[in-house]
Parts: structure tokens; sequence; C-alpha cells
């Protein structure tokens, strides 16, 4: 069943992809939220092995926040935006606090924290040259300094669990997020849409599969809690 279940997460992923470009609302609606539906339905049913069912609870909330922000993005406008940002950022502290409780404190996870204050301190600085010129965006500045410090405190914590699908999951989405901002506030990305979900879409599956560690165990009730 779990193989399943991963088949339709990729095929409904790749036809999401495929068809970024048709100009068809309700074909964006139904092929960007129904993998992150599967995606969720993949985590409530994943056993937590070694990790808690805290862990797995933060990881599921942090999903659904998710799909909500998906939601808001699909609708045009910068309020609709803002509303999306919030929502993911929602999802960003209830995936921190999943890792917080996972921590396993390696010292080459600790010391990672510095490259990624550097990179989180140049993108807001980026960010904040772009913004507060733009009396139409400037109040877009501070959220978006907001999801900088949160998304980069999420990455760093996952690093800090030695969770690799957890580590991977955050890392695609540091990527999927500095893209999307790159290419909306900045400059355009080349190909940005596809790469966005590609690594998005492969973000929330890592991390859905962190949760018992495997992609492919679920409700193994023999599995360790």
């Amino acid at each position: 069943m779990t193989r399943w279940l991963l088949g339709l997460i990729v095929a409904t992923g790749l036809i999401h992809l495929a068809t970024l470009s048709v100009d068809s609302a309700p074909l964006h609606w139904i092929f960007k939220l129904l993998p992150m539906t599967l995606i969720i339905t993949l985590a409530v049913t994943s056993h937590p092995g070694r990790t808690s069912g805290i862990y797995k609870g933060l990881i599921v909330t942090g999903l659904i926040f998710s799909i909500g922000g998906d939601a808001f993005l699909l609708i045009p406008g910068d309020s609709w935006f803002t509303m999306g940002l919030a929502s993911f950022l929602i999802g960003h502290l209830f995936y921190t606090a999943a890792m917080l409780t996972r921590l396993s404190g390696p010292l080459l996870g600790w010391l990672s924290g510095i490259p990624i204050v550097l990179y989180c301190i140049w993108m807001a600085n980026r960010f904040y040259e772009v913004l507060t010129v733009d009396d139409s965006a400037s109040g877009l500045w501070i959220p978006d300094l907001c999801y900088i410090i949160v998304i980069g405190l999420m990455f760093w914590s996952a690093l800090l669990t030695g969770n690799r699908f957890a580590a991977l999951g955050a890392l695609l989405f540091v990527i999927s997020d500095s893209v999307l901002a790159w290419n909306k506030f900045v400059e355009p990305v080349p190909s940005a849409g596809l790469l966005i979900m590609l690594t998005y879409f492969s973000a929330q599956l890592f991390l859905a599969g962190s949760i018992s560690g495997s992609l492919l165990r679920r409700g193994n009730t023999s599995a360790p809690g």
C-alpha cells in the first residue's frame, strides 16, 4: 500500500510540474494540493519508529499549515501571498519544534550554523535592498525577514537531529523558498516554477519520511516507539 501511495505522490506531482504553463486554475488547484494531501496521508499513517509521537504530531501539523500556504499562494495578489507566507511560517515553526525534540548535537551540526547564519544575513540584506526601495512591496520586508530567520533555524535544527530525511527535506525547502523569493522580488530565475515545485514536493515528502526514517515503512506496530 505504501508503494502505491508513493507512486500516487510522484505521479500527481509530475502532473503538476508538467502543467505549470497551462492556463487552468482548476488544474493547478487539484494537482498542487493533491500531492500534499497524499503526503499528509503518508505522514499520518507512518509509525514514529525511533522518533516520538510528539515529533510525528508536529510534522503532520506543519504539513497541514503548508497545504494551507499552498492554497493561499494559488490566489493572485500580494495580500494572499502574505497570508501564504504566514501559513508557511507557522508550518516551519512546527517543523522546528519537531526537530528540537530530536536534537542529537553532533559537532558538525552545530558548526553548520555558521554558513546558515551567513546565508540568511546575505539573503536578508539582498531583500532589504530590493523591497525597501519599492513602496508597494516595502511592507513585505519584515515578514520576509521573519521567514528567513525561521527557515534558517528549521534547517539548522534539522541538521542537529541526525535524521537524514529531516536534513534533506529542510535543505530542499531552503532551496525552494530561496528560488521562489528571488524570482518574485529580485530577478527572474530560469525554469523557476519547475525548480520551486520539484524541490518543494521533495522537501515535504522527505519531512514526512523523517517520521519513520523511511519512505516505505508505515503502520508497522512492531516498530520501536
